[in-house]
Order: structure tokens, then sequence, then C-alpha cells
């Protein structure tokens, strides 16, 4: 625990785009130690907070005689019709852990977020991270449902043949009211409509298509191969569309990275079983987390 004279040195304050530089380093530093690894560059990092929503005038960082020794990315929008801010990583530099850092953060920005009008506060944390789930539990989180991460670093694993007269092709102005027909329930925060929206020029954005009709779909990050949504219309599942489009997100791939699925809702059967039939894996798993304001 941070002693007296240790909490006086340090104070909790909103940060802007003069401490990106800055922030950006205290981020690399604070995950260096990561269950998965996080070594983002610049450019990512960046690209992480166009995806997430992040306002950086109203991040929270917690400062030490003039060193960022802890923060949490904020980032804002609409959860479940709610005025809702999301933590898109709070972290604190191997230094300065078990010192209450992450405590006062939250202690400082939670009562000025509630004042403005948002109404409920929303994280992802590994379910093998205890010391931070007893933080959040304590200040008041509760566990809405469980997210896993899932890889496949081979081939996949699947004998179905291209389906006939499929023709895939890119999607530059998607109907979404079709394509969430298509859902079988809720994405995460970082793979909503609005985060694909915000990251568009990140993204790829595939159809699949018959008689003119787009009947599935698959979002992702071409370099990497991670999968942000896919899903086919009820109506024609179990005849390898999905597959098809997982496959030619694989063509989309550079060398030496492992397809992923981040943060999918491990209540919604039928896509974790679509992705555990072809070969991919349960990395790791982590609670979605909600605190009423």
């Amino acid at each position: 625990m941070a002693n007296g004279n240790e909490t006086a040195l340090r104070h909790c304050r909103f940060l802007n785009e003069d401490y990106f530089q800055e922030l950006y380093d205290t981020f690399i530093e604070a995950f260096s130690d990561y269950v998965v690894p996080f070594a983002l560059t610049e450019t990512q990092f960046r690209n992480h907070i166009i995806l997430t929503g992040v306002d950086l005038e109203r991040t929270a960082g917690c400062i030490r005689t003039n060193e960022l020794v802890g923060f949490s990315l904020n980032g804002f929008g609409h959860w479940g019709g709610r005025l809702t801010v999301y933590d898109a990583g709070t972290g604190v530099i191997p230094d300065h852990r078990r010192q209450g850092v992450s405590k006062e953060i939250f202690a400082f920005m939670l009562p000025v977020f509630k004042d403005r009008g948002f109404e409920q506060y929303l994280l992802e944390v590994v379910t093998t991270n205890a010391g931070a789930i007893d933080l959040y539990a304590k200040l008041g989180f509760n566990v809405a449902r469980e997210l896993a991460l899932l890889q496949c670093d081979g081939e996949l694993n699947a004998s179905v043949h291209e389906p006939p007269n499929n023709e895939i092709r890119d999607i530059h102005d998607p109907d979404w009211d079709l394509i969430l027909s298509f859902w079988d329930g809720k994405p995460s925060w970082q793979n909503s409509v609005d985060a694909v929206k915000r990251s568009m020029k990140m993204k790829k954005f595939l159809g699949a298509f018959e008689g003119g009709k787009c009947v599935g779909y698959i979002v992702f990050s071409p370099k990497f191969g991670r999968v942000a949504q896919l899903a086919v219309s009820k109506d024609h599942r179990n005849r390898g569309i999905g597959t098809a489009l997982v496959r030619a997100m694989k063509t989309e791939m550079a060398d030496g990275f492992s397809m992923q699925v981040i943060n999918i809702d491990k209540s919604i059967t039928t896509a974790m079983n679509f992705f555990l039939n072809r070969g991919f894996f349960e990395r790791l798993s982590q609670h979605e987390m909600v605190k009423e304001m």
C-alpha cells in the first residue's frame, strides 16, 4: 500500500493531445508484462484510440513529480441505449504497482463522469487478473458476460467446399439493418457497429452474395487477420458461407500472424462452435464488467 508521503507526491488529472507521446510510452511500459503481448507501434496505438472512441481530454492520468505513472484511456458513446464511458486500457508502470494508483484514478474520474450525465462505466478484465477483478468489484462493478479471445495458428480445419453461386466481394456502404438481422447476439464495444464505423479505413469489409443479395459478411483487420464481426443469414447457414468468408480473410493476411477473434461473447454458442470447429482455440477469457453511475 502507498504511504502518506508517496500519495502526497501524486495527483490525478485529465490529459490532452500534448500528452500523447508520454501516454504512449507509459502504455507500452505498463503493458510490457501483460498476459497477452500488447506491444503496439505509435500508429497502432493511435488506431486503438480511434477504434475505441477514446477522448484524450477525458482520459485520466496519475502523475508523480512530473512523471506519468498510470492512466485510464476513456472512450465515450452509447451502450445498451445508455450514455457510457468505456475503459480502453487502464495501466500502471511496474515500479508503481500495488500503491493504490488505479484506485486513485477511478476515485478521481468516476464522480466527474457521473456529474456530466454518464450512466455507466464499461470495461473488460482478463479472468485470471485477480487483483484487478477484486479492485473493480470493490468499486461496484458487476460481471455482465464472459468474452473469449479465440486464435487459430494454422490452417482452417474445414473440409467444406465453396458454396455454389456464391460471390465474395467488398462492401463499401453496408446495409446495417440487413446485417443486424444476421446476428445472434451483441458484439463487444471494440467490435460494435460504432467501432467499425470509426475504424472503417483500417478494416476490410467483405460480403457473400447469392443472386445479388448479401447473405453473409465479415469485417476484419486485413494484415493481422483479426475478426471484428462475422455473421451469416439464418436461412443460409451450414452451407460453407462463413468458412468461405474466413478463407477470404486469410488471403489478406501478412505472414507470421495468427487469425484471431477478440472478445466474442461466449454465450453465442453458434459463433463459438463455428470457430472452435474450424481450428480456433480459446487463448484467454475476459469478464465484461459494468458499473452503474
